[in-house]
């Protein structure tokens, strides 16, 4: 009996060995002591749909020149003589047709100084049928030697005057009936009335404001372009015009002339660009917009938009060279947002790749390669290691 007590109090000590043995192996690996396998970083994998290289391309940029809408045909209509006005037929907004009267004066001292030159006139042609019935009577004369030349010269003198006299009150009969013909206003050019300067029975002055008139129907921007732009702008290029509160309108026009000399102060070009304004809808003096398309001068290494980040202001890249992440800040030219694309005029070498769409926790020298074959449909949110997870749209 004491013998197998002895063997039980032995067997138990085995066991708890054992256990305590377990113990505290397992709190070693816990706790990091012992033999541990080291942490190796996980290779970032990218499918080839994922990835691109800068290809040689000549660019459609897209040049945007703000601008003031303007008429191309408008005027300012002015008295062309000194009266009291009898009726102005129109007022701001009204729309006249070419040839239309929109004012008259009161012609009534025209009329009366019309007849007191109509008289003269007559009273001129009296006297010059006189004089001409004299001179003739001398001319008879002195061919017979019953009067001097002297007498006949001085006939001869007498005629010419009159005849100078009854020219003169032609003349200014002539511009009586102009006058009066001038007393009725009528309008230069078709178009919508704008400004209104005078009112009924108001006196005027010679070469004073009566009426300003807009046409709508044909309008341009004048727009500001650098000088840098403008050698690749060209009479005639088409141009989308916006206007601004006028949301979602946009109207097609063309590049009508190019002033050929700078602003002193800006050092900016005018741009002429014309368009038809069908409704009457924009308005001259709006603000525009102006957008003209224009084919790069060269050809340049292009990369997607999509593929270029801003980081702390600088546009960056990141490349796989040598199996590895490498972020490159590059230098970005023009951009073409109708094909997604941009230059890259600098900060990369030819061929090399990059990813073409934007992606989180990157770190430069990670590990990284792009797999032969793409992904299967179910594994497109698995096609990185964890770590690096396409960016949210």
């Amino acid at each position: 009996m004491a013998l197998d007590g002895k063997r039980r109090r032995i067997v138990l000590g085995v066991v708890v060995g054992v256990i305590v043995a377990g113990g505290v192996a397992a709190y070693a690996a816990r706790s990091g002591h012992g033999a541990t396998t080291p942490d190796v970083a996980a290779t970032l994998e990218f499918q080839p749909n994922q990835v691109s290289v800068p290809v040689q391309r000549r660019l459609t940029y897209e040049l945007q020149l703000p601008g003031t809408v303007q008429a191309l045909s408008q005027a300012v209509v002015r008295s062309k003589l000194s009266a009291v006005i009898k009726q102005v037929d129109v007022r701001e907004g009204d729309s006249v047709g070419a040839g239309q009267i929109v004012a008259e004066f009161d012609t009534a001292p025209l009329r009366a100084l019309l007849a007191e030159r109509e008289a003269g006139l007559a009273s001129a042609k009296a006297n010059l049928e006189q004089a001409q019935r004299t001179r003739e009577a001398n001319a008879q004369l002195v061919q017979r030697n019953f009067i001097t030349q002297n007498a006949f010269d001085s006939a001869d003198a007498t005629f010419q005057a009159q005849k100078a006299n009854v020219e003169a009150s032609q003349a200014q009969l002539a511009q009586t009936q102009l006058q009066l013909d001038d007393a009725v206003v009528r309008a230069p050019i078709s178009g919508l009335v704008a400004r209104r300067y005078v009112q009924s029975g108001e006196k005027v002055g010679m070469d004073a404001q009566l009426l300003s008139i807009v046409n709508l129907s044909q309008l341009e921007v004048q727009a500001q372009a650098a000088v840098s732009d403008v050698a690749r702008v060209l009479p005639g290029a088409a141009a989308d015009v916006e206007i601004e509160g006028l949301s979602g309108t946009r109207f097609h026009g063309r590049v009508d002339r190019i002033n050929p000399s700078a602003d002193p102060g800006s050092r900016s070009i005018d741009l002429y660009v014309s368009f038809p304004n069908e409704h009457n809808l924009v308005r001259t003096g709006m603000f525009a917009n102006v957008r003209l398309h224009l084919a790069a001068d060269r050809e340049s290494p292009t990369l997607p938009l999509s593929a270029i980040q801003t980081d702390a202001g600088q546009p960056v890249v990141w490349a796989i060279k040598d199996g590895h992440l490498a972020r490159r800040v590059v230098t970005v030219g023009r951009r073409d947002q109708q094909s997604q694309l941009a230059e890259v005029l600098g900060g990369l070498d030819a061929g090399e790749q990059v990813l073409a769409s934007r992606f989180d926790n990157l770190k430069d020298g990670a590990p990284a390669r792009v797999v032969a074959a793409a992904a299967p449909a179910s594994a497109v949110a698995g096609a990185v290691a964890p770590g690096a997870v396409p960016a949210s749209r």
